[in-house]
């Protein structure tokens, strides 16, 4: 895939400030770092020579009247072709730093996150009962100020408790106890299983705009089942749940417990950590554990010529890498980095459920 139809473009990142384009930002900027993850809460930092010409014909330090960034100040920052660049992340100065040494200008540094960073700022004992997942994202994103985009998650859970935790923590506890995942994107807040989460689809070829890859098999941490226990009070009974069988995710191929069975025989694993209130709790727990397990069977770590398409949820397929490896991913992470040595390029995690059959 292309990432422009012109043989030679500006790869140079873009900022809006408070709503607005400020050119003495954008001549100032020196690097900019692009996070975002599993979980949520992308962050963004930003280097500029704090140095320049004012109006008025003046010079000297260039920010320090905070007339374009200070605390607080909204942020967009976007990447890709410089002509027609897309929108990588969006949120609110956080943090400013003072930077200088002998070798060069003083510099500024801006730090930003997005609209998680809402829920990570206070801590609150809280009690859910007989709500389901869905109802309670819902909840916490009214708190947060965000729209909530859900995607199942619907059956009803006999008891959660947010235990002196923030929201935000709260919230990535829950979702990864339910094989979900957060995002912020805009102004929503998107949940959904890992199995339903497609954001996009790109391809890498090994000789193309791969810089460097590493990518792993591992059977250390596969089982070939998962069980799940618990005591039901409406029922006065014990309860257990377990999960085996298919793995999740893109790609195709022999999957991690496949494999693991082959080789060592079969590996049961008793997650005595995640206790169920219900048979019906028991087995989800059960089947969402066993598929966080097998979709971390390959592991992907790479660097890739800049592409702001490339983003945490997207199904990457690897092409001309290896028989064995030549195959579907979901990437787990990526950072969007900018600066005026290496020029844009994105780095990446990603997993996945299936290894390739041998050449």
């Amino acid at each position: 895939m292309n990432l422009s139809p012109l043989a030679y473009y500006s790869a140079r990142p873009t900022l809006r400030i408070d709503g607005q384009d400020h050119d003495m930002a954008a001549t100032l900027l020196q690097s900019l770092v692009m996070r975002e993850q599993e979980g949520g809460l992308s962050s963004l930092e930003l280097a500029f020579v704090n140095f320049g010409a004012r109006d008025g014909g003046e010079v000297g330090l260039a920010f320090e009247d905070e007339r374009v960034l200070r605390l607080g100040s909204s942020l967009k920052a976007y990447a890709g072709e410089a002509a027609a660049p897309t929108e990588i992340f969006a949120g609110v100065v956080s943090a400013l730093e003072f930077a200088f040494d002998s070798e060069g200008p003083p510099r500024l540094l801006v730090q930003a996150e997005d609209a998680a960073q809402k829920a990570r700022m206070a801590r609150r004992i809280a009690v859910y009962e007989q709500k389901s997942v869905a109802d309670i994202v819902r909840e916490l994103a009214a708190r947060m100020g965000l729209t909530p985009v859900v995607t199942g998650l619907d059956a009803a859970s006999a008891l959660e408790v947010q235990a002196d935790e923030s929201d935000l923590a709260f919230l990535r506890r829950l979702l990864r106890r339910h094989g979900a995942d957060l995002q912020v994107v805009g102004s929503e807040l998107q949940v959904a299983a890992r199995r339903d989460v497609q954001r996009n689809q790109l391809t890498l070829r090994l000789h193309g705009q791969l810089h460097k890859l590493r990518v792993v098999a591992d059977l250390a941490h596969q089982v070939t089942q998962v069980q799940v226990s618990g005591f039901d009070p409406a029922q006065g009974a014990a309860v257990q749940g377990s999960a085996g069988g298919a793995a999740p995710g893109p790609g195709r191929g022999r999957t991690g417990p496949e494999l693991l069975r082959q080789a060592f025989g079969e590996r049961v694993q008793h997650s005595a950590h995640r206790l169920a209130l219900s048979q019906a709790e028991a087995d989800a727990l059960a089947q969402a554990e066993f598929e966080q397990r097998a979709r971390r069977f390959v592991t992907v770590e790479g660097v890739c010529e800049g592409n702001p398409a490339l983003r945490v949820g997207t199904h990457l397929t690897l092409a001309e890498v290896s028989p064995r490896f030549d195959n579907t991913y979901y990437v787990t992470a990526c950072t969007h980095r900018y600066d005026m040595r290496r020029g844009y390029e994105t780095e990446f995690q990603a997993e996945g459920a299936h290894l390739g059959d041998a050449a």
